[in-house]
């Protein structure tokens, strides 16, 4: 290896083994205390970040010098005859199964099948009702058992989500592998994904922006997970595609269609987001349909989208009773008339807190968005700036309209009363994801576009259009070695904290039975210490029917009722943890009386044994 390329080599290198001297010696390692925080990084994850910013951007600048010297051999000219070489079609199916596999795997091994937060267990309930062809289960005899978190339980039990992201996991629950289902849609999104990239830069940015989606940790990640964001994005995807395609002269009338579709879809899932990202595109299509008097694309909109309409108020109607009251609305209003009992909030919690949107003020609200940016810069890439790229875009129509996409959402999230969890993603400000990855690619372009003009008669050693692919793999490279082994490690450590309870039974080969689950259901206690996003027991099948049925622990009488009321045939265990941080399962039988704290939850003790159903 020639001396030039050796030098900044070793000073890339360099720069991390100071990176990792300085978090082992002095941050202590893996204590970076997240799942602590919903907005700012927490103190130790936000040292972390201050050093790791640093030494990861030397780190890159050092590999990238030693990336355009490789490069400066003829190396460049051959990656690029490679690059083009396959064909459109197969980077479109290579990239498909990899876009499946990768958060597969991630499930498998990082996350070992457990759920990240309570929500992914609501989730897949609602999908399992829908299943059934329900909106709504009925609430169970002596329901104060089966309430939880995230669920409604009035009479009818549901979600307060929406449920367009459960009834696309509802092919999942149908074929037992609901917890691949995000897999399938970030699959799905590479066709959109590459067809909207081939169309605004080409074909060899096209893959560029396919490499920059299958290696963003965010995205991943959270494809691993059963959280809606996934869907959302690759919803948003084919609805850009659509958008595009609409523009065309020869587009066929029925695209159009698909454009209302896809952009229902979205929002049926998560509207806020579907309305921040695709406002600005409907807005822009509507204006010029409307201007050019086109009838026939005007009729193929509207009828998608009025019957999704319909379906989303008959949804409400059947849930809450008003056509106007989303679950979300009913959440709060139930609560407190279940005494708050298992529930997000207190008497004392503001009424208005049923919802993430609020206003506390314009410094708040700023500060909010400035939290957002900037774990989004951190968290989206794995990059010092994940975003960096997109500053350079350029100004063109199509890339002024990205840049106001960007904008609707943080406009429309403007409100929102957190960022999210800081476990992986700023999960509130997710899919904005999606127009600053079609950025980052344009930018790139631009960027390599611009610095081949001063190549032009140039006969130098350096060679500045290599800079900008050379920067983008040096940040890759410095992410992977860098960022991903902190953040994986800590995901890892509360996903097998998350599954211990379900370790447990396996190990104790407990099946057909009652588990009675105090809270908090998850003690995170292994290493590295840091606290996850799972606080509860899971929730049930709609009938009851499961092998393993999770519900409340009450008090050890009350507890014993119910077995012997509505589950004669099963035995019933109530779970603990023992000082070895591993979830242990006691004989509802073997437990006296008062040897275990009741339930310390509003109403109970005002509940009487007949009468604690309501």
């Amino acid at each position: 290896m020639r001396l030039n390329v050796l030098k900044p080599l070793i000073a890339a290198v360099f720069f991390l083994i100071l990176l990792g001297a300085v978090c082992d010696e002095l941050l202590m390692p893996g204590m970076l205390d997240l799942g602590r925080s919903i907005n700012e990084p927490t103190p130790e994850y936000g040292r972390f970040l201050a050093l790791w910013m640093l030494f990861a951007t030397l780190a890159a600048g050092a590999l990238t010098v030693a990336l355009v010297r490789v490069a400066d051999a003829g190396l460049a000219e051959r990656l690029v005859d490679a690059w083009n070489a396959a064909s459109d079609r197969k980077w479109l199916i290579y990239g498909g199964i990899f876009a499946f596999l990768i958060p597969a795997a991630l499930r498998s091994f990082l996350l070992q099948g457990a759920p990240l937060t309570d929500d992914e267990s609501a989730y897949r309930f609602m999908a399992q009702v829908l299943a059934s062809g329900r909106v709504f289960a009925e609430s169970p005899p002596l329901k104060l058992f089966f309430d939880n978190r995230f669920m409604i339980n009035d009479g009818k039990l549901y979600a307060h989500f929406f449920i367009g992201w459960p009834a696309l996991l509802v092919p999942g629950v149908l074929l037992g592998i609901p917890g691949l289902m995000n897999a399938v849609y970030s699959a799905l999104t590479v066709p959109a994904l590459y067809g909207v990239l081939k169309r605004l830069a080409g074909s060899a940015w096209a893959r560029v922006g396919l490499v920059l989606y299958l290696l963003s940790p965010m995205l991943m990640i959270m494809a691993a997970t059963e959280m809606a964001h996934t869907s959302c994005v690759a919803a948003l995807a084919w609805c850009t595609w659509c958008w595009l395609r609409a523009r065309d002269a020869d587009a066929p009338w029925w695209i159009h269609g698909a454009l209302a579709l896809s952009f229902s879809i979205a929002f049926f899932v998560r509207p806020t987001s579907a309305l921040g990202v695709g406002l600005p595109f409907l807005i822009v299509w509507a204006f010029t349909t409307l201007r050019q008097r086109r009838l026939r694309p005007l009729l193929a909109f509207t009828l998608p989208a009025l019957v999704m309409a319909g379906l989303f108020f008959a949804v409400n109607k059947a849930q809450t009773g008003s056509f106007l009251e989303v679950a979300y609305q009913r959440a709060y209003s139930y609560a407190a008339e279940n005494d708050f009992r298992f529930s997000l909030w207190t008497e004392a919690t503001e009424e208005d807190s049923f919802s993430e949107l609020r206003f506390d003020g314009l410094g708040r609200s700023l500060a909010i968005t400035g939290a957002a940016v900037f774990r989004l810069g951190v968290t989206f890439m794995g990059w010092p700036c994940s975003f960096l790229f997109a500053f350079f875009a350029g100004a063109g129509s199509r890339r002024r309209l990205l840049w106001l996409s960007v904008l609707s959402y943080f406009a429309f999230h403007f409100f929102t009363d957190n960022v999210g969890i800081d476990t992986f993603a700023p999960m509130h400000y997710f899919e904005v994801a999606w127009p600053l990855l079609l950025l980052n690619v344009l930018g790139l372009a631009r960027l390599t576009a611009g610095a081949d003009e001063l190549d032009q008669g140039r006969s130098g050693v350096w060679r500045w259009r290599t800079v900008p692919a050379a920067l983008a793999a040096a940040l890759v490279l410095v992410g992977m070695v860098s960022y991903l082994p902190v953040r994986f490690g800590i995901i890892h450590a509360l996903s097998a904290n998350v599954a211990m309870p379900r370790e447990g039974l396996r190990e104790a080969d407990i099946d057909r039975a009652v588990i009675f689950t105090p809270e908090p259901f998850i003690y995170y206690c292994k290493r590295p210490p840091a606290s996850g996003w799972v606080f509860v027991r899971p929730n049930n099948d709609p009938g009851l029917e499961n092998d393993v049925l999770w519900v409340n622990h009450l008090s050890i009488e009350k507890d014993k009722l119910l077995m012997r009321r509505h589950f004669p045939d099963r035995p019933g265990f109530i779970v603990g943890w023992d000082p070895s941080c591993r979830a242990v399962f006691v004989p509802l039988d073997r437990v006296a009386p008062g040897t275990i704290p009741d339930a310390e939850v509003s109403g109970i003790d005002q509940v009487g044994q007949e009468g604690f159903s309501g």
